[in-house]
């Protein structure tokens, strides 16, 4: 993978008094604000139907996941969470009457499945993160698709040294190839389907996705 632009990465300093912060630094602290806010809104959201914010999470991870992955480990790394705490969110929705599980094909597995009650309420909640996909909707798509390139590579990097444990994203996946086409807007390319990858086409949740081994993403 070719080597960014930026030169060797540096330890991000504290924040000087006169805010004037190093660029990584206030990059970071923009994301970490971002994060805040949707917490806050996730927080919000869930108690209104009376669920936590993890509950809120594995009720709309089910309702949109294929069945294979609609399992309490899954779940649980997806979300970076200990198996018996998303356990515990998992009764917690069945004891709601929200959520039920169902035996897989080959009978030694209990996947997750939605009630109608569940459904009804998960159709609800998936708007949640609206008033944020509102405030990025009058963005340029060419804006959003740098910063969506940029955010996903440093996903990958978090990913391969072991920071984040689960992330199905293109910058991950061993059929990523980074920075093969001199086209700006499409720089990447997918060797799976054998075609450029312009960046506003980048995935966060692919599901043809296999994971790179560490350290071999070209």
């Amino acid at each position: 993978m070719p080597a960014r632009r930026g030169g060797p990465r540096a330890h991000l300093a504290p924040r000087p008094i006169d805010g004037t912060a190093p660029l990584d630094r206030r990059l970071l602290d923009a994301i970490e604000r971002l994060g805040h806010g949707l917490r806050a809104q996730s927080q919000r959201t869930a108690r209104t139907a009376g669920l936590t914010p993890l509950q809120q999470q594995a009720l709309l991870a089910v309702a949109r996941h294929p069945v294979q992955r609609r399992q309490v480990g899954a779940l649980a790394a997806e979300f970076d969470v200990t198996v018996p705490t998303m356990s515990d969110a998992v009764a917690a929705l069945e004891r709601k009457g929200l959520m039920g599980r169902t035996v897989a094909a080959d009978a030694r597995r209990r996947t997750l499945a939605l009630t109608e009650a569940g459904a009804a309420t998960s159709a609800g909640l998936a708007a949640w993160d609206q008033p944020a996909l509102d405030a990025l909707g009058d963005l340029d798509d060419a804006d959003k698709g740098a910063a969506l390139d940029v955010l996903l590579s440093v996903i990958g990097d978090l990913v391969r040294s072991g920071e984040i444990a689960v992330a199905r994203t293109c910058t991950t996946c061993q059929h990523f190839r980074s920075h093969k086409h001199d086209d700006r807007s499409a720089p990447h390319h997918c060797a799976l389907l054998d075609l450029p990858l312009q960046r506003t086409d980048l995935r966060t949740d692919c599901p043809e996705h296999e994971l790179a081994p560490t350290g071999r993403l070209q």
